[in-house]
């Protein structure tokens, strides 16, 4: 048996996970849904276009729909750059993602009975617990201060203004 070491996130929901937690602050409520619904659907749709693979499904939907509400939570937060506050996120962000994606969907989408879907749940959240405060602690705290410089100053419908963001 093969020890797993992926701690539960893939490279491209962990650079998602990264770039919400790094962006989504920044952007009004109903724009960071749409950039969360589409970044997430952008993980399903871009192996299916470049490479073909069977990445597109009513999971899609049900993955953008959620992270899409992450997004909206995340962007009431008032970005400081700690590592405690991007673990925060992460881990809350997680949580409610994993939820509804997990026994949530399984049990009204796909008819899955709730206790099994919950039982099911657990072992994957904890993992992905795991890598989301890895990169929480770790990864979005080096990176935020060059994503603050560079949207700070930018003015568009869907970022908060700067007085908010300070």
């Amino acid at each position: 048996m093969a020890l797993d070491f992926s701690l539960g996130i893939s490279w491209q929901f962990g650079a998602l996970a990264v770039l919400s937690m790094l962006l989504f602050p920044f952007f009004k409520g109903r724009y960071a849904f749409l950039a969360g619904a589409l970044g997430y659907s952008l993980v399903d749709i871009a192996p299916a276009v470049l490479f073909g693979a069977q990445s597109i499904g009513l999971w899609t939907l049900t993955g953008a729909l959620s992270w899409g509400l992450v997004a909206v939570i995340f962007s009431r937060q008032k970005p400081n750059g700690s590592p405690f506050a991007f673990a925060k996120l992460g881990i809350g962000g997680t949580l409610l993602f994993d939820a509804l994606t997990g026994p949530v969907a399984s049990t009204f989408v796909w008819g899955m009975p709730f206790s099994d879907a919950l039982l099911g749940q657990i072992p994957f959240t904890i993992k992905h617990l795991l890598g989301i405060a890895a990169v929480s602690l770790v990864l979005a705290p080096l990176l935020f201060p060059s994503v603050k410089n560079a949207l700070v100053d930018v003015e568009h419908i869907f970022l908060k203004p700067h007085p908010q963001l300070a």
